[in-house]
């Protein structure tokens, strides 16, 4: 049985991109009384496959799984999206069979290797954090007869390490690197290799973005990268550009730039230029956070036919205002286009007109967290077409009064989305009644009204008692007393937090 059980292994560790293996040996630990492991193998495996296709579900889980996890159970989501319920429901069994088995699935590693080794993809352990360089060979030599594939962990990864891992023969086993800090001549060492062409994913932290950025762009080696991860203090103009005239980058599916809150950007419509012309074909997700673009560098993004794939687009922080939000949301070229966040953007000033023009497409995600709007820009998107296949609106933080609430709900009239995020602005009672009688309301799954300060236990009491919100799986309201006991009664996740 063990040599069956090691040429299985062998199998996965040669084939490691190939599912067959690892679906093959999970079909031989059913019959080998191992049900709980092979049933890890395959949620991981089918989680993995949904990950690949970037498509519209899983565009919406990533968003809910970095920003709102809670989402992804205070909220009903059979009833919203089977895709995305499916997901949660893989990665939730999936960590459930973990936290049960950890300690037996983790590989044992000598101490004295000082390796450490966490996360599992497609039922194996991946992630591996060398923490001493004194015994490389036999840890290479452990780390090749035992996992298939390594995310390498690393801080200020420098030259000399890569060298010494090609010494050991650990870099053709590499398919993703996580580094923080100084790690420009570690990547561009690496990049100058081989075995760089079978890297997948690269996320740095920290770090000069410029430095990085031409390590990255210099090597030409990193021709299968498909996920390119950097958030750093400052990321410039010439760290973007940099990166968007590498044509050795073009097979990126994901690209997220983003810089810190302090860092106001500098980008440019050179910059939305250079991308446009870069030829990035295949992405799927972009971020480009705290970046300082502006309407028209926008205005050229929403131009680019270059963009028909992309599902998830985040442009948080930058200094976008209702023109280039217009142009956006009427943009042919983003017509696949699912989540959309313009969270801390000026966003007021919206074009009623171009928007009511605005056929519906693929959007289900809409995001103006902390975006100055208005109530005209409310009553503006509530009447455009384009939002009426929306699944999540969030408004939150926009100083907005019960006015504007029945702008929304005259706008949308007699269809709601089913997540609505309303919290953090002037809503009082007259508002919750307004939200009460809406008929439409019933399709609504959650609802949340956290933080609207004139809002006081009358008005809770009222959407408590609405006959229109009884299809909510979340209620989120400030309560006390009678109210905050009953929505604690009623709701799984009472705070929705």
């Amino acid at each position: 049985m063990s040599s069956d059980r090691d040429a299985l292994l062998a199998a996965i560790r040669a084939n490691s991109e190939d599912d067959t293996p690892r679906l093959v040996f999970a079909d031989w630990l059913d019959e080998n009384g191992d049900a709980a492991r092979a049933e890890f193998i395959r949620s991981q495996c089918e989680f993995a496959r949904v990950v690949a296709e970037d498509g519209n579900s899983y565009a919406m889980y990533a968003f809910l799984r970095d920003r709102y996890s809670v989402g992804l159970t205070a909220t009903d989501w059979p009833r919203i999206d089977s895709g995305v319920h499916r997901l949660a429901t893989l990665a939730k069994r999936s960590e459930e069979l973990l936290r049960q088995h950890e300690n037996r699935w983790v590989p044992k590693v000598p101490k004295k290797y000082e390796v450490e080794i966490d996360e599992f993809d497609r039922g194996f352990p991946r992630r591996v954090q060398l923490n001493s360089l004194q015994n490389l060979p036999k840890v290479v030599d452990w780390i090749r007869a035992t996992l298939p594939a390594v995310t390498l962990k690393a801080d200020r990864l420098t030259g000399r390490v890569v060298e010494q891992l090609a010494d050991t023969g650990l870099l053709d086993r590499i398919d993703s690197l996580e580094l923080t800090n100084e790690s420009a001549s570690g990547l561009r060492e690496f990049g100058n290799r081989p075995e760089a062409a079978r890297v997948r994913t690269i996320k740095v932290q920290g770090g000069d973005a410029e430095e990085i950025a031409s390590a990255l762009a210099d090597s030409p080696h990193f021709t299968g990268l498909q996920t390119l991860d950097i958030s750093a203090p400052h990321i410039s103009a010439t760290a973007a550009e940099t990166l968007f005239r590498a044509k050795s980058l073009r097979t990126l599916r994901r690209l997220h730039l983003c810089g810190s809150e302090s860092w106001r950007g500098n980008w440019t419509v050179d910059t939305a230029r250079t991308l446009a012309a870069g030829e990035f074909t295949n992405l799927a997700s972009v971020r480009f956070e705290h970046a300082g673009l502006g309407d028209d560098a926008v205005e050229i993004l929403a131009a680019c036919p270059d963009f028909a794939r992309l599902r998830t687009f985040d442009l948080t922080g930058n200094h976008i205002t209702g023109r280039g939000v217009t142009n956006l949301l009427c943009s042919p070229h983003l017509a696949s286009l699912v989540n959309l966040c313009l969270d801390e953007n000026p966003c007021n000033g919206l074009d009623p007109e171009r928007l009511a023009a605005a056929p519906p497409a693929a959007l289900r995600m809409l995001h103006f967290h902390g975006s100055r709007l208005r109530t005209a820009d409310v009553r503006a998107l509530a009447r455009s077409p384009r939002v009426r296949t929306l699944w999540y609106l969030d408004i939150d933080d926009n100083n907005l009064s019960t006015t504007s609430v029945r702008a929304l709900v005259r706008g949308l009239g007699t269809w709601c989305p089913p997540v609505l995020w309303l919290a953090y602005n002037r809503i009082d009672d007259s508002g919750a009644k307004v939200l009460a009688k809406w008929k439409a309301a019933s399709a609504l799954s959650a609802l949340h009204l956290k933080y609207n300060p004139p809002m006081t236990e009358a008005g809770v009491r009222t959407l408590l008692d609405s006959p229109n919100l009884a299809n909510l799986s979340a209620l989120c309201v400030s309560a006390s007393g009678e109210a905050e006991a009953r929505l604690r009664e009623r709701f799984k996740h009472p705070d929705g937090y």
